[in-house]
C-alpha cells in the first residue's frame, strides 16, 4: 500500500489525537478532536476554547508533536515535526467537517461555538503504522 494512502486511511478512521506541547522544559499532552481535508493531508484542524491553557502554550511555542489515537488495534500516525497556527477559518467554516468526523460535535458547537478558535497543525512529515509489518514515513512538500 502507498504510505500516503495509508496516512489518509489512518486519518479517516481516527477522530482524536494526543497533542503534545512544550513551554521551556515543561511538556504537556492532551487529547483533542480533529478533522482534515483529504486534499491537504499536511494540515489537521482542531478547535479550542480561546481561554484554554493550551492556547497560551501554543502562542509561546508553536512546535508540537501528535499521534492519532486508534479506537482499536495499533493503526496510527504520528509526527514530531509539526507546528500549530491559529487558522483564518472559523468553527462555522469547518462545522460540517467537524460534525461529520466527531459524533455529537454539533452540540459542542451549539453550546460553546462562539468561544472556539480553530487551529491548524502543519506537518512536514509523519510516520504511519498499520500493523507490525506495515509502517513507514510519509513526507509532505510544504
Amino acid at each position: 500500500m502507498d504510505i500516503k494512502q495509508a496516512y489518509l486511511q489512518v486519518l479517516s478512521k481516527a477522530n482524536r489525537i494526543a497533542l503534545a506541547t512544550a513551554v521551556g522544559t515543561m511538556p504537556n499532552v492532551r487529547i483533542v478532536n480533529f478533522c482534515f481535508d483529504a486534499d491537504r493531508l499536511d494540515v489537521l484542524y482542531f478547535a479550542s476554547d480561546r481561554s484554554n491553557q493550551k492556547v497560551e502554550e501554543l502562542r509561546e511555542n508553536e512546535h508540537i508533536a501528535f499521534t492519532t489515537i486508534p479506537d482499536e488495534g495499533i493503526e496510527h500516525a504520528r509526527s514530531n515535526h509539526a507546528i500549530v497556527l491559529q487558522s483564518k477559518r472559523s468553527i462555522a467554516d469547518l462545522s460540517a467537517a467537524f460534525t461529520a468526523k466527531i459524533p455529537g460535535y454539533d452540540e459542542t458547537i451549539a453550546a460553546i461555538g462562539d468561544t472556539l478558535d480553530v487551529f491548524e497543525i502543519h506537518t512536514a512529515d509523519a510516520f504511519v503504522i498499520l500493523d507490525f509489518e506495515t509502517a513507514g514515513p510519509v513526507a509532505f512538500s510544504l
